[in-house]
């Protein structure tokens, strides 16, 4: 039997995961994340997003898709590769922000930070698939976050430092954007402006601030105003409609056009992609067992 890693072909976290259209969230994840002073400024100090933009999301984009739908081994290696390069991010804030004061210690293992990170995440895709895709049952969200705390223990978080229902969690988090512990640092909105808005050529220009439009109708309200974007109810009702008509055409779409060549690929091969991918841009010494 081929080993299909933590999910499989019959979990809903591949269902959800493998359609291609997910990417549009990934600004709006990015930001939420930036958001908590501490994350930006491990992110800032010790990640190389500045300086690579494009290899820094791949990076990230590939391990992502070696944890969901790689073999239950490439899954160990994705994560145990993401857990070392955490061991290097820790240090203390520069400025103080949100509920933070200055000089606050952080470390990427805190569960605190990590579970931020893997809640809107999880938030996040429970936001854009039923928006461009299909709506999804309270079964059908309950399924995919309890699927997600496989991903979640693999990078270090247990069962004690997570919500119990998708429901707990989809309350975690608006608690959060609803507080004072979010703040646009001058550590994210660097970040973020590499974010939206990557060196690419002239042409292409408007797919960024298309993605601008999409990411602000996604954002909360009050991320909106942290990151001091303007937006309003008439964008909003404009986004909606245009999201309605891409849910109606969607479905019309062959799949194998709304699935990533990649993604199809280790969906066939259970993980061994993923392996060879891992090799060439991690090398050896990462691939001791978890």
């Amino acid at each position: 039997m081929q080993d299909e890693g933590y999910f499989g072909t019959n979990s809903i976290t591949w269902e959800i995961g493998k359609e291609a259209i997910l990417l549009v969230g990934g600004a709006r994840a990015v930001m939420m994340q930036l958001a908590h002073p501490l994350v930006a400024m491990g992110v800032s100090a010790h990640s190389d997003y500045m300086r690579d933009p494009f290899g820094r999301t791949e990076r990230t984009f590939m391990l992502g898709q070696m944890l969901t739908f790689g073999s239950t081994s490439v899954a160990h290696r994705a994560a145990r590769t993401i857990n070392q390069l955490h061991h290097h991010v820790y240090g203390e804030l520069a400025t103080t922000a949100g509920a933070y004061r200055q000089g606050t210690h952080y470390t990427a293992h805190d569960p605190k930070l990590l579970l931020w990170v893997h809640a809107t995440l999880v938030d996040t895709i429970l936001r854009i698939y039923p928006l461009f895709v299909r709506p999804l049952s309270p079964e059908e969200q309950e399924q995919y976050y309890q699927e997600s705390k496989h991903m979640a223990r693999l990078l270090g978080l247990t069962a004690e430092h997570m919500p119990s229902t998708v429901q707990d969690l989809q309350q975690y988090v608006h608690d959060m954007v609803y507080s004072n512990q979010l703040a646009a640092t001058p550590q994210a909105r660097a970040i973020i402006q590499k974010v939206l808005f990557p060196p690419l050529p002239a042409y292409l220009r408007p797919f960024l601030y298309l993605n601008l439009y999409i990411t602000c109708a996604l954002l909360p309200e009050p991320l909106l105003t942290i990151y001091d974007l303007d937006w309003g109810p008439k964008r909003q009702r404009l986004f909606e409609l245009a999201s309605a008509g891409v849910r109606t055409l969607l479905p019309h779409i062959p799949e194998k056009w709304r699935i990533l060549p990649v993604t199809a690929r280790m969906m066939r091969e259970h993980g061994t992609n993923g392996l060879r991918w891992h090799q060439r841009h991690f090398g050896y010494a990462s691939h001791v067992g978890v």
